[in-house]
């Protein structure tokens, strides 16, 4: 088998047949097996994934009980037997000349990561965004590159996402996604890239990502918004086990307190207090005016002062701070 193409799948079934009838429906002439793990649906997802099984011999179908899109993922790599490994999720599909593409580029450069770019569009809006790594690009083209040898910015730049990465088998087979996490893709990524010899960016738009469907779990404003400290906690230890931790420890706390502010904006107002006393308790181990020095965003500079303000005051004055800026 050439690829196995892996696609978690819980209550979609408004968008399910177009995913897989973008895989089935792909130019590559090579062997390839789409594995789906219907993750416990209540809707009709179950049903329209053994509907398609019967007709297509390439889908196979495994259900379980509800246990989250980490576990499902875990469970499609059971079941892998490709040398090239895929992860498309069952809301979104990709473009029809993705798998030969990535295939031929994979064996052709011996690469144990392909990155490549994609379109993001949301529900309900015509407009398509296209994104593109054009630092990554100047800087590599077509050369491989990995943790080691790569600038940090690289570290920096692509996104965690598993979905846009066409992955070598062997290296990501043992590569156990962490169970019932909200944000699953941030160490995954640290355990892959920290792995990885041979890296390569390829810069075509191959797949289509649905943006914020209304019950999609990065939407989450619930109890689940707290995943995100134990996501870059687990991505702070992999760092620190690797020996990586100071060359990217910026970046690390960039992201981290991007993330903060993010969950802070959209978390339910009955959650907001414990939100903040936990971010008051986690560990932040940088210099913050070191920090502004460097060359990060506006942006990213402003999160920090955030997150350093919320550490050091009580909940009434981080309160007013958030409603001054509009955060809440």
């Amino acid at each position: 088998m050439d690829i196995s193409v892996t696609v978690p799948v819980y209550n979609v079934e408004k968008y399910l047949a177009r995913c897989l009838n973008s895989i089935l429906g792909q130019s590559f002439k090579g062997d390839f097996e789409i594995i789906c793990v219907d993750d416990g649906s209540t809707d009709k997802s179950g049903e329209i994934l053994d509907e398609f099984a019967k007709k297509h011999s390439k889908i196979k179908v495994i259900h379980q009980y509800n246990q989250g899109l980490s576990e499902a993922r875990n469970t499609a790599l059971k079941y892998v037997t490709g040398k090239y490994t895929m992860f498309v999720d069952a809301d979104d599909f990709i473009e029809k000349r993705a798998l030969e593409e990535l295939f031929n580029y994979a064996e052709s450069h011996n690469s144990d990561v392909v990155i490549f770019d994609y379109l993001c569009g949301t529900e309900g809006i015509e407009e398509v965004r296209r994104q593109h790594f054009q630092n990554i690009a100047d800087k590599y083209g077509d050369k491989p590159f990995n943790i080691d040898t790569a600038e940090p910015f690289v570290y920096r730049y692509v996104p965690v996402a598993t979905w846009i990465k066409f992955y070598l088998t062997d290296l990501v087979k043992d590569i156990k996604f962490e169970f019932d996490l909200n944000n699953q893709d941030v160490p995954h990524w640290d355990n892959v890239y920290t792995k990885a010899k041979r890296v390569y960016y390829y810069p075509k738009a191959l797949y289509f990502y649905t943006v914020k469907r209304e019950d999609a779990i990065t939407q989450t404003t619930g109890i689940k918004a707290f995943d995100v400290f134990r996501a870059f906690s687990l991505s702070e230890s992999i760092l620190r086990e690797t020996g990586y931790f100071e060359k990217f420890k910026s970046i690390h706390y960039a992201h981290f307190t991007c993330n903060l502010i993010d969950r802070m904006q959209r978390i339910k107002p009955e959650l907001r207090k414990e939100f903040v006393e936990t971010i008051k308790k986690y560990p932040i181990d940088i210099n913050y005016d070191e920090f502004d020095k460097e060359d990060f965003y506006k942006f990213e500079k402003d999160n920090m002062k955030v997150i350093r303000y919320v550490k050091e005051h009580n909940f009434e004055d981080t309160e007013k701070l958030m409603q001054a800026r509009e955060i809440w």
